[in-house]
């Protein structure tokens, strides 16, 4: 078997769904193939300008044979006179030269198949992928699949807990992509949602905040426009970097031989796996890395938040590519190396490459490192969420925008279940910590607004929400509500007649105010 080449690119379908994988490869319009492997099942699929062109599995069921065995296209009996086949293709080839089927029957035929083994493969919930770049189909292998159609089935199909889980952060953005096909296929609240982003990039809190959808609904949406390839996706965690799509893209490759079996390393003894052949092997010269200096690596490392961060390596890097990184630089930055050096440099590198020494002994475990990544996921989560408030600066938390965040996602959540009481001395502390937060302050004075004591502070909250936030929709609905609640009904029309000089567009505002004249 070709030794993995350094263009080559792996990880688990559990930490990257294989229709997210087929998107990426497909906008950074990448060749090559991705193999595919869930215990006993294996799969092939390969690429050709980021368009899927071919696909080969090891599953009886998905067998070229069984499928025209099953369609009562051909009888056992009519295939006594053909050669003895060792693959689909070359049985595909020997059915249309033997008379038996027409090449147009046997091309629905294949795209059926192929069609069935991605629905089967995108279904895998576990498993492993390894992409590379080099090993191809054949020139003249490219079945018309209309994956499109395929992976927007799979994503309306997706539970709405599966597809919460695919967003992590409220800060994400999403851009329209120009010319995109498979408009046609989307459903009246999907294409609602791709209209909003005809402009710049949107995030996901702005979205959400426009399009006024369910949550659980958006979100599919959402997920549906970005499977079927009309959306961009941005500030999120991909499987393929940009350093590394670019080193791909930037590699000048050159053809040097024909292989003779595609996928041998798929042969198992039952069932036996059909092979494609021949697929073509190429070899790249990779574009030589920048050497890292001293002073970036000692910056790098003092400025980490993780022990990723020291290594210079992803979350989702593998042990080998951990221990590459941490051996290249004991190679270039061991204490040793430098001992010339003025004593407060010195002091620098050592501490530097104990923290290097302490990163890669936590990580190169799977015990040490999967409790250290449970010990930090909830760190890292935090950050996102306060980076997306704008609460992070130079990489540094703030601390009482951190515990205003803490205290109002405790608060947020005891006010969903009607535990008021409760709720309010958390959102009061939301509140003190972040007081320019609108949102806390708004949801402060909503939690004061169920004691009839309360309701003068809980006015003074949600008005000074209102003015750190005036064209904020979610903020100034509270407001009116309160009024209409409070049987304030021209105090309500004020605020929705003040609110639409603001953003004259907003349909709820307009139901609301329409709702008053009844």
């Amino acid at each position: 078997m070709t030794p993995q080449n350094p263009l080559d690119h792996k990880g688990s379908l559990s930490s990257n769904p294989l229709a997210e994988l087929l998107v990426e490869i497909e906008q950074a319009q990448l060749d090559g193939s991705m193999r595919l492997s869930r215990n006993e099942d294996k799969a092939v699929i390969y690429f050709r300008d980021g368009d899927l062109v071919y696909v080969v599995s090891n599953g009886r069921d998905y067998r070229l044979l069984k499928l025209l065995l099953d369609q009562k296209l051909i009888k056992q009996s009519s295939l006594t006179g053909l050669p003895k086949c060792s693959n689909d293709v070359e049985l595909a080839i020997s059915l249309v030269r033997e008379g038996v089927l027409s090449k147009q029957q046997v091309d629905e035929v294949v795209v059926k198949q192929m069609e069935r083994i991605m629905i089967d493969v995108l279904s895998w919930t576990n498993g492993d992928w390894h992409y590379s770049p080099l090993v191809r189909s054949r020139v003249d292998l490219a079945v018309p699949i209309n994956l499109k159609k395929v992976l927007v089935d799979f994503a309306r199909c997706q539970p709405s807990s599966v597809i919460l889980a695919r967003f992590k952060s409220v800060s994400e953005s999403f851009e329209k992509v120009a010319d995109s096909e498979g408009q046609s296929l989307l459903q009246g609240h999907e294409e609602f949602v791709l209209q909003r982003l005809n402009g710049e990039p949107r995030s996901i809190e702005q979205l959400k905040r426009e399009c006024g959808l369910p949550e659980n609904g958006f979100l599919q949406a959402l997920y549906v426009l970005w499977l079927g390839g009309m959306v961009r996706r941005g500030e999120w965690n991909a499987a393929f970097s940009e350093n590394r799509i670019r080193a791909i893209q930037n590699a000048k490759i050159s053809i040097i031989k024909q292989a003779q079996k595609t996928v041998a390393e798929l042969k198992v003894d039952k069932p036996k796996i059909d092979t494609l052949e021949p697929e073509t092997e190429v070899k790249p010269e990779v574009p030589k890395q920048p050497e890292l200096k001293l002073e970036d690596y000692l910056e790098r490392v003092e400025a980490a938040d993780t022990h990723y961060d020291v290594l210079g390596v992803q979350p989702k890097a593998g042990v080998a590519e951990i221990k590459s990184s941490y051996f290249n630089l004991a190679k270039l930055f061991h204490p040793d190396r430098f001992h010339r050096e003025a004593p407060a440099m010195l002091q620098r590198i050592q501490a530097a490459f104990s923290n290097v020494q302490s990163a890669y002994e936590t990580l190169k475990s799977n015990d040490t490192r999967e409790n250290y990544d449970f010990k930090i996921r909830k760190d890292l989560e935090m950050k996102e969420k306060l980076k997306a408030q704008g609460a992070v600066n130079d990489g540094k938390v703030d601390t009482k925008a951190e515990q205003g965040l803490e205290s109002f996602e405790a608060g947020l959540s005891l006010l969903m279940e009607e535990e008021y009481d409760r709720a309010v001395p958390f959102l009061g502390r939301a509140a003190h910590y972040s007081p320019e937060n609108a949102l806390y302050r708004a949801y402060y004075g909503k939690a004061l607004s169920y004691d009839d004591k309360q309701r003068h502070k809980a006015e003074g909250e949600m008005q000074a929400a209102v003015k750190l936030d005036p064209k904020n929709p979610k903020i100034r609905m509270m407001l009116v509500e309160f009024f209409m609640e409070n049987n304030l009904l021209k105090r309500a029309e004020g605020e929705l007649k003040r609110f639409l000089e603001l953003v004259p567009d907003n349909a709820e505002a307009k139901r609301f105010l329409a709702k008053l004249g009844e």
